[in-house]
């Protein structure tokens, strides 16, 4: 029992140095300010349309909130490890009785809460921005905004957990820059693993086709979390079997990604 209660301290420990380093980042609110400035251009931009004007705020808002919140997350995400070894303070930490498990869990939940405490400022600014600007300013009409906006945020961070995760992973084997590049490229083809297996089912060439097929199968399907976000956000939800569905899913992936960090980190020598 004490081991377990020594197992969460550690990791509590961990996560709340991580969470005050990342929220000490002034990308962080440069990021958050930009995702901002997007959505008050998304109301000028709705002025143009009429009557489309609260739609193109929602989708136009929505995507910034994905991209901001994705960008931070790779960039705070791929330089968890190497900002310990810079700093040596890595050597510090496993001179105490830390494991490989226990310091990747530590860093991957204080960045995530980190996420979350931004992507949830930049969906409530939103949920307020078209509130303000539809006709009937109720609390009413403010609650049913939410409950539309916030699962679609919930899924927006449902994803960026997994960006972090492989951040994550790369972070502890390979330098900043190749970290950002192979995360990006896997976040990237995750949504369009839809369009790479369609386009191995046309190709004449067999080995193509096989290979797109296991890439396809390989990579998490983000296209279907955004497929969902999407429904969510128009009030005609995909069922919660098929959320709980792309829940588990997702988390598959983040603990396998979080397992094979800890094993890299388990193998690297600490003096």
């Amino acid at each position: 029992m004490s081991s377990s209660n020594n197992a969460i301290d550690s990791i509590t420990a961990i996560g709340l140095n991580t969470f005050r380093e990342t929220m000490r980042d002034k990308i962080m609110y440069a990021f958050m300010l930009f995702a901002f400035l997007i959505s008050l251009m998304a109301v000028l931009l709705g002025s143009l349309s009429v009557g489309q004007d609260v739609k193109i705020i929602e989708d136009i808002g929505l995507a910034a909130i994905s991209l901001i919140s994705g960008i931070i997350a790779v960039f705070a995400g791929t330089n968890l490890v190497y900002k310990e070894l810079e700093k040596r303070t890595v050597y510090l930490i496993f001179t105490k009785p830390i494991t490989g498990w226990q310091f990747i869990a530590g860093k991957y939940l204080g960045l995530a809460t980190s996420v979350l405490y931004v992507v949830v400022l930049m969906g409530l600014f939103l949920s307020g921005l078209v509130w303000a600007l539809r006709p009937e300013h109720a609390f009413a009409n403010l609650s049913s905004i939410l409950g539309l906006m916030m699962p679609a945020v919930g899924l927006v961070y449902l994803e960026l957990l997994l960006v972090i995760a492989l951040a994550t992973f790369f972070s502890t084997f390979s330098s900043p820059v190749m970290s950002v590049l192979f995360t990006l490229s896997l976040w990237l083809i995750g949504h369009f693993g839809d369009s790479l297996k369609q386009l191995g089912q046309m190709s004449q060439n067999p080995a193509f086709a096989q290979f797109s097929n296991f890439v396809y199968f390989l990579l998490p399907d983000l296209a279907g979390l955004t497929r969902a976000r999407s429904l969510l956000m128009y009030g005609r939800g995909p069922g919660t079997e098929v959320i709980a569905f792309i829940t588990c899913y997702v988390f598959a992936y983040v603990v396998l990604l979080l397992v094979l960090a800890s094993a890299v980190t388990d193998r690297r020598e600490f003096p």
